[in-house]
């Protein structure tokens, strides 16, 4: 398999299983490290959630897991940050967290380091100008973010983070130097790269209104090159894939989900009512079909597409 050039610097997904299931379903990814990593119990959840735990490897956080709560529906969501993903061994492992019940990409973050000086941020400003970041509609807006320490490094924001996608970039080898605690000046190179030289452009994609494939951890590449005429040139030889928008895949995600959260609460319980009527399914029908239309899915549009049997 062809290596990548991109790397994944985030990870959030969910699923709809225990706790413990999905850290199996972690195991294969961390490879030789999988079997190390076990729960370290945290004093709450966030964001809703009524409790939540790391995922540690010898005392040290590679990920945090949510869960528990009547108004989170059974989901569990998994949060991998940019160091957790570097310890990841194998990303195609992660097809048995796919596998998971109702499993789904959150956000997803993709990388491109270069250490030989082939981007500055000087070039991501005359980009911006150049109308390098224009998809569709209205330009996407370009945020700078300087010091008057010309040592403490550059950043550009394009795009509202709130957005399905997001672009960042900044002086990747002024922050590696402040996490090792350098003074600047001190130390000129990193790994035998000018600290000026490197450089990272990042794409952080959301699954708000644009689900995003699990295939996209894998071709990633194709994908990065394809969320801005920026990232294609940045990215030479990498044929580009759009993550599309398709304005059918979000309501039948959501009819999709909300059936299964059916199914794991109250399938058990339906299918001996069932046993309990001699197989009639239509007397089990009326007796728990409402009347009226849930507004949460009306809203997500699932009556205006087509839904596979």
């Amino acid at each position: 398999m062809e290596t990548q050039k991109t790397t994944i610097d985030y990870l959030r997904f969910r699923a709809q299983d225990e706790p413990r299931a999905v850290l199996e379903a972690l195991r294969p990814a961390f490879g030789t490290l999988g079997p190390d990593l076990r729960f370290r119990h945290l004093a709450r959840g966030s964001m809703g959630f009524q409790q939540a735990s790391q995922i540690v490897i010898e005392d040290m956080p590679v990920a945090r897991m949510d869960f528990g709560g009547e108004s989170q529906r059974g989901w569990v969501r998994t949060e991998l940050s940019g160091k957790g993903c570097e310890w990841v061994q194998d990303w195609d492992a992660l097809d048995t967290v796919e596998q998971l019940p109702s499993a789904q990409i959150r956000r997803l973050d993709i990388a491109l380091t270069t250490w030989e000086g082939q981007v500055s941020h000087e070039q991501v400003v005359e980009a911006h100008g150049m109308g390098r970041f224009k998809t569709g509609g209205r330009p996407p807006d370009l945020q700078q973010i300087t010091s008057s320490n010309d040592r403490a490094g550059r950043t550009c924001y394009v795009g509202k983070r709130t957005s399905d996608k997001f672009f960042r970039a900044y002086e990747k080898g002024f922050e590696m130097l402040a996490k090792l605690g350098r003074v600047p000046g001190t130390v000129t190179h990193i790994a035998g790269h000018r600290i000026e030289d490197i450089y990272r452009c990042e794409v952080e994609l959301k699954a708000e209104s644009t689900p995003i494939g699990w295939d996209v951890i894998e071709r990633r590449d194709q994908y990065f090159a394809g969320a801005y005429p920026f990232c294609a040139d940045v990215l030479p030889g990498i044929e580009p894939d759009i993550l599309q928008r398709r304005k059918e895949r979000a309501p039948q995600t959501e009819l999709a989900v909300a059936l299964e959260n059916c199914r794991i609460q109250f399938g058990a319980t339906l299918y001996t009512a069932l046993r309990a009527y001699g197989g009639d399914i239509g007397a089990v029908w009326d007796k728990v079909i409402g009347d009226h239309h849930q507004q949460q899915l009306l809203e997500a549009g699932v009556l205006l597409v087509e839904h596979e049997v």
